[in-house]
């Protein structure tokens, strides 16, 4: 009947209504505070100040792979739970650990976004130490990857919300690749099958590179191969500071005059580290290590990305660096990795054609 029928009505608009109110109270959510890769650990001084504490630092305190020097996975803040309130519950990223008799059950819990946007908090409640010494094991990595990819999600959404314009439809149009660098990086070099792309300051330098091959055996994936490449690459487009100076030099038959050859290349004198994974789906492999410049003096990190994509037959190879000496590196590394961590080459176009 129509009474009914408007009581439906009626009911359907009230739920739309409430599911709209709980979108608009999502968007309302206030933005994360903390800087880049900081923790924040809400613990007991007195835990914090003994073994639980020690074993928390030394867990996302250990040293970042691939840097020239050391430093610590996360930044680390502690506070008691009496302090943890509204002002500080924005934290981009909180580890709440409580140990007390009266925890009468085990508790590991995930949240996303409990505070703000974006946000990551993991509460593990145990009623004593050997308890939590336990529970933390089993889950210390799950935990530490959510954290890491969370810093790196946060990245990766605001260069594809700032990316330059010009490096996007180089990207798109020439290589059927989707990339967002961020403004403030610039293209350096744009040839035939290999570009070149960096960020430059007086005190520093953080940039890509990127080069296809074609794809005919899974030999081309050896690690020992993918560097001779990638070097071969190096030395033919990036050439060094000094490359083409005239030295004199002392030889048996006296004093010559030489021409300097230098170039960026992977530093294969220190170890690196391999890892195969899926990008997107995709067979990859990732590689950090330290490059050098031949004949030179500069240096820094790398972090090499080399992804399968068979529909195209091809082997694209990214490679993201730092040049910072004497510096920390590793914001700046994470940096770049986000961008190489735009890379989407499975896309439609607006009318739904995958390209």
């Amino acid at each position: 009947n129509i009474e009914a029928m408007k009581k439906l009505l009626f009911a359907c608009v009230l739920i739309a209504g409430m599911g709209a109110c709980k979108e608009a109270s999502k968007g309302l959510q206030q933005h994360i505070t903390g800087r880049m890769n900081e923790l924040l650990v809400v613990a007991e001084k007195n835990y914090w100040n003994g073994p639980v504490g020690d074993t928390i630092r030394a867990f996302f305190g250990q040293d970042v792979a691939g840097l020239p020097q050391a430093e610590p996975a996360f930044d680390m803040l502690n506070l008691p739970a009496q302090f943890f309130d509204k002002n500080l519950k924005n934290h981009r990223n909180v580890l709440e650990v409580t140990i007390s008799p009266a925890v009468d059950s085990t508790v590991v819990e995930y949240y996303d976004s409990p505070w703000a946007k974006t946000q990551k908090f993991v509460r593990i409640r145990v009623s004593d130490e050997k308890e939590f010494y336990r529970v933390f094991d089993e889950n210390k990595l799950k935990i530490m990857g959510i954290y890491a990819k969370a810093e790196q999600d946060r990245l990766v959404a605001v260069y594809r919300r700032t990316a330059d314009v010009a490096i996007y439809n180089l990207f798109k149009n020439k290589y059927h690749i989707l990339l967002s660098a961020p403004s403030g990086y610039y293209v350096n070099k744009d040839t035939t099958g290999f570009v070149w792309f960096s960020s430059e300051t007086p005190r520093d330098s953080k940039g890509v590179v990127f080069f296809t091959d074609d794809y005919e055996h899974e030999s081309q994936f050896n690690d020992v191969v993918m560097i001779d490449r990638v070097n071969e690459m190096l030395e033919k487009f990036i050439p060094g500071p000094l490359d083409g100076n005239v030295r004199e030099v002392s030889g048996p038959q006296g004093r010559k005059k030489i021409t300097i050859r230098s170039f960026m290349a992977v530093d294969t004198s220190v170890p690196y580290s391999v890892i195969p994974y899926k990008y997107n789906g995709h067979y990859a492999v990732l590689i950090r290590g330290l490059w050098t410049v031949t004949n030179d003096f500069m240096a820094g990190p790398f972090v090499l990305n080399a992804v399968l994509d068979e529909e195209r037959g091809r082997i694209i190879y990214m490679m993201g660096y730092v040049y910072y000496p004497n510096n920390e590196k590793r914001n700046m590394m994470k940096q770049v990795e986000a961008v190489m961590n735009t890379m989407t080459f499975d896309y439609r176009d607006e009318g739904g054609k995958k390209k």
